[in-house]
């Protein structure tokens, strides 16, 4: 489906779609909501009257994974995570290899080789063992040791921060929908 469209088109498009004040409402407090924007979620619930779609409550543990994650505190997040959300890595195997791939290249970007040619061994292979999907993902982290200067290898692209906060947002968004599970009691 081809998503663009010149001014015009988009227009006439949205008149075909009258949105209700409470429909824009509820998206602008799920985009608070899933960013994590809490004071502002508390402020625009009071003037709208709209109950917030997790608990605001949940938003700073949710905050506090997300500035470690965005440090390159790999360890320190998964501990936090586990902390608040005991079960979310155990069922999300795709979330707990990101979070394992994320903490080698921490360790590679850190120049520590020995660190994460053991951590591969150690964590890396079980992720792999478990789930071969992920395998290519292994290798390409792992390929990255083979090269002097990394960041000059044709697996750069790990290394950039942009990876990070991919990780990061798809970590951020995996909390947010298990606080939305939690809210309206599944588990």
């Amino acid at each position: 489906m081809d998503y663009n469209f010149e001014e015009e088109d988009w227009k006439k498009k949205l008149e075909k779609h009258k949105l209700s004040r409470n429909d824009i409402n509820n998206v602008i407090m799920d985009y608070l909501c899933i960013e994590g924007f809490k004071d502002a979620a508390e402020k625009f619930a009071a003037e709208s009257g709209l109950k917030p779609t997790i608990e605001l409550d949940s938003m700073d543990e949710r905050i506090r994974v997300k500035e470690a994650l965005e440090c390159g505190k790999i360890e320190e997040a998964i501990h936090l995570i586990n902390e608040k959300y005991p079960s979310l890595l155990d069922k999300d195997h795709t979330l707990y290899f990101r979070l394992q791939q994320q903490q080698m290249i921490e360790l590679i970007r850190n120049q520590r080789v020995e660190e994460a040619l053991q951590f591969a061994q150690d964590r890396l292979g079980e992720c792999a063992v478990n789930d071969p999907a992920v395998l290519p993902e292994v290798e390409r982290t792992l390929a990255l040791l083979a090269f002097d200067d990394p960041e000059k290898s044709p697996f750069a692209d790990l290394l950039q921060l942009s990876h990070r906060q991919k990780v990061t947002f798809k970590t951020f968004e995996c909390i947010y929908t298990c606080c939305q599970n939690i809210l309206i009691g599944k588990s």
